[in-house]
């Protein structure tokens, strides 16, 4: 305490100490926002993010009907219709197919299998995949897939089979031949590029029983009984037939074999070559081996074919066939004045005429050198007379070969029988000698 000069105490405190202090300052007031609570839909989709599981509904013919995710291996709702198997791995479908067909026949049937299936940007993912039979169900009527993606830490020790398969599914991309796999009742499931490629259709249209489409009406029974016997019998099968691609014929040759054990096939799968090139080198070879160069008729070995055929029916039938020879007059003098190939030309266009003369159902063919034969079955009376005069006019018909007029006449020889078991080389041989009689007589009255 201090002392001033007039003896009085001296405060250090301010002259206003006894007032109360004044009110703290006032903060200004804070403007608030208010944050709406997500809505129940926004709150399920943000947990689906945290989930490894959905579900998929299956309809009795093993089409996606119906997925409980919006989003599922990155697709939206384009799988919807589509065949679970287009998706799968193949070396899986035959598993998940005997699980279906399973489920189908087995009320409460419910199992677990490990599968692969394929994403929208082809990315392969492992999923446990478990069938549960809801065909009884009012509503849903097919049967339930619920799917649990696998952590990549589950699959590591499964790695070695996944490359293994993935190596597979390259092989399959990469061959030439095509692949096409079923399910139990002959449902297409996969196929490859070169599948594609030699029906013309994409995957989309090969699937379910699309193929069998694409495949010449005249061919499909004999395709769809060997992708049939497959099934039934458990053994390999094999069918040629030609693709209708739109623009032009092609031939495949197909390998069914079956898959799953003796007593449950869970489908075949088949491999497709395009034959195409090989069939056209076999039908050249084989048209060159059994016709004539020069006119493109049938050569003596294909008519002795047609002939014997025609005498098979005719045991069986029991109408007639008429063989009628055919050998130029004056030919030789036609070589010796202009040429061979102005012969040749005489025997192309003499080959011409005796196809116009002649029925569509006759056999027309070249002997050799200047000789023709017809072949006719179930001719009426006196036709076979009227058909050699047609010939015999047709061929006297003058022809210009190299600026040259050339006539050349024919003589035709008539052998009939109703004898089926009539030997082929006597009935020829009775046509030609009755061409040298009415050559002997042409000449007599010539």
């Amino acid at each position: 305490m201090a002392t001033g000069p007039s003896g009085r105490h001296r405060s250090f405190l301010s002259p206003h100490a006894n007032r109360p202090p004044p009110p703290p300052p006032v903060a200004p007031p804070v403007e608030r926002t208010t944050v709406a609570a997500p809505d129940e839909d926004a709150i399920r989709a943000a947990l689906k993010r945290y989930s490894r599981e959905f579900l998929l509904l299956i309809s009795p013919r093993g089409e996606i009907v119906q997925s409980s995710e919006e989003i599922t291996l990155g697709y939206r709702d384009e799988r919807m219709g589509h065949h679970i198997g287009e998706n799968l791995h193949p070396d899986d479908l035959p598993r998940v197919f005997d699980l279906i067909e399973r489920a189908r026949a087995t009320k409460g049937f419910e199992e677990t299998i490990r599968v692969r299936a394929r994403g929208k940007r082809g990315e392969w993912h492992s999923f446990d995949a478990t069938v549960i039979d809801a065909t009884h169900d009012p509503v849903l009527k097919g049967a339930v897939l619920r799917v649990r993606e696998i952590d990549a830490r589950e699959v590591a020790a499964a790695l070695p089979l996944a490359g293994a398969a993935d190596r597979f599914l390259s092989l399959a991309e990469a061959l030439p031949l095509g692949i096409l796999s079923a399910d139990a009742r002959g449902h297409v499931v996969f196929c490859n590029e070169s599948a594609q490629q030699i029906f013309n259709l994409p995957a989309d249209r090969l699937m379910g029983r699309g193929f069998e489409a694409a495949v010449a009406a005249a061919d499909r029974p004999d395709v769809v009984e060997a992708a049939g016997a497959v099934l039934r019998t458990g053994l390999p099968h094999q069918v040629t037939f030609t693709v209708e691609t739109g623009l032009f014929h092609r031939w495949a040759h197909a390998k069914f074999v079956p898959l799953g054990v003796e007593d449950r096939r869970t489908g075949w799968i088949a491999t497709v070559e395009d034959v195409t090139d090989r069939r056209r080198a076999e039908s050249q070879l084989a048209f060159q081996a059994t016709h004539d160069p020069l006119t493109g008729l049938p050569n003596r070995m294909l008519l002795e074919d047609r002939l014997g055929q025609a005498c098979s029916r005719l045991r069986r039938d029991g109408d007639s066939v008429t063989v009628l020879f055919v050998d130029l007059d004056l030919f030789k003098d036609v070589n010796d004045t202009y040429g061979h190939r102005a012969g040749d030309q005489v025997l192309i266009e003499v080959a011409r005429r005796l196809g116009h003369v002649t029925r569509d159902v006759d056999t027309v063919a070249r002997l050799g050198g200047d000789e023709f034969v017809v072949v006719c079955e179930a001719l009426p009376p006196g036709e076979a007379e009227r058909i050699a005069g047609r010939i015999t006019d047709a061929v006297a018909v003058p022809m210009l070969v190299d600026g040259h007029r050339v006539t050349v006449g024919a003589s035709v020889g008539i052998a009939t029988t109703v004898d089926g078991s009539l030997d082929i080389g006597d009935l020829l041989a009775r046509a030609d000698q009755d061409m040298y009689r009415s050559k002997q007589d042409r000449h007599a009255h010539g």
